[in-house]
């Protein structure tokens, strides 16, 4: 209830203002949620204003429509207007990336965010077409990869995290959480379909229903089983080791549910549904410290000089694990 009055209220003034209102509307949101999530009894904190948010998404605004209005005026300029927007992804994801980490503190030291232009250009474009390219054969390995890269070049302070996952435990991952799930649900689904019609009739769903089975599976206990294995390798310093024991079935069962009871409700259950979501994904996330967090928390403080004060102004597309 409480989250409500904050969501009912940035909706209307979102709709008054057409839209305008809605970027300070998300500093609310997540100012909201890091102040009530602690860690050893405190909190975390974020420090974006409406402004820079606004103006990360008329920059957004400006780069897509301008490249509508060559399109519908010259058509053909597709073939320069693609690349040029592919090749600029991995720019507007680091700029965000950074903008969210350098936003968010605990205990007064800010996050920050090194991915470099070419990294991300690798693991954020080319990795997935590598996936879908190779059948899924190359997936787990990508995956891997991805995960360590996400959480290798976050920093808290000037202190990066190290992760050191394995590739032979995202290639169980895989089988357990996409390929035999997947299996399963096509299998059940396919006898479903045939039981009530021939073969034939019914021979065009059957893609349909494999390619989605997968999908679900991937996006939901895949990526869960990606998530735990990256954070029960992440290590920050030798201050604090990290773990996460999300399960995935029910983290699918509170996703769909979550749906459900948001569609049911016209919109209205949205912010329990959201607290819900966020309630157990840090209950199921743990830290634990293993050196003198006083002392290191002293240190980096004493570096923030070094570290800079500048910020990335540019926000609008959300990267997250």
């Amino acid at each position: 209830m409480e989250y409500f009055g904050i969501w009912i209220s940035n909706l209307l003034l979102s709709i008054v203002t057409l839209g305008i209102y809605s970027a300070w509307a998300k500093v609310r949101r997540i100012t909201y949620f890091h102040n009530n999530t602690e860690i050893a009894g405190h909190s975390l904190d974020y420090h974006a204003t409406g402004g820079q948010i606004l103006k990360g998404r008329m920059m957004v605004f400006l780069v897509v429509a301008g490249m509508n209005v060559i399109l519908a005026l010259y058509p053909p300029a597709g073939f320069i207007v693609f690349p040029v927007f592919l090749f600029l992804i991995p720019w507007v994801l680091n700029r965000s990336m950074r903008f969210a980490a350098r936003m968010t503190s605990y205990r007064n030291v800010r996050f920050d965010w090194h991915g470099t232009y070419w990294k991300s250009f690798v693991f954020l474009v080319v990795g997935p077409t590598l996936g879908l390219v190779s059948f899924g054969l190359l997936t787990p390995l990508l995956s891997k990869h991805y995960y360590q890269y996400f959480a290798t070049h976050h920093a808290y302070g000037t202190s990066r995290f190290s992760a050191q996952p394995t590739v032979s435990s995202y290639y169980l991952a895989f089988l357990v959480g996409g390929v035999i799930p997947a299996a399963v649900m096509s299998g059940t689904l396919l006898a479903v379909v045939t039981g009530v019609g021939d073969f034939q009739s019914w021979s065009w769903v059957y893609p349909a229903i494999m390619i989605g089975a997968f999908v679900f599976s991937m996006s939901f206990i895949y990526r869960i089983l990606c998530r735990n294995l990256m954070m029960r390798s992440l290590v920050l310093s030798d201050v604090a080791r990290f773990g996460s024991t999300l399960n995935p079935v029910r983290y699918t069962w509170i996703a769909l549910s979550n749906l459900v009871a948001t569609i049911i409700t016209l919109g209205w259950l949205l912010p329990w549904a959201q607290v819900r979501m966020y309630r157990y994904l840090t209950h199921s996330s743990t830290i634990r410290v293993t050196g003198d967090i006083n002392r290191f928390l002293d240190s980096e403080r004493s570096s923030r000089a070094a570290f800079g004060e500048e910020f990335a102004e540019f926000e609008g597309i959300d990267v997250s694990i």
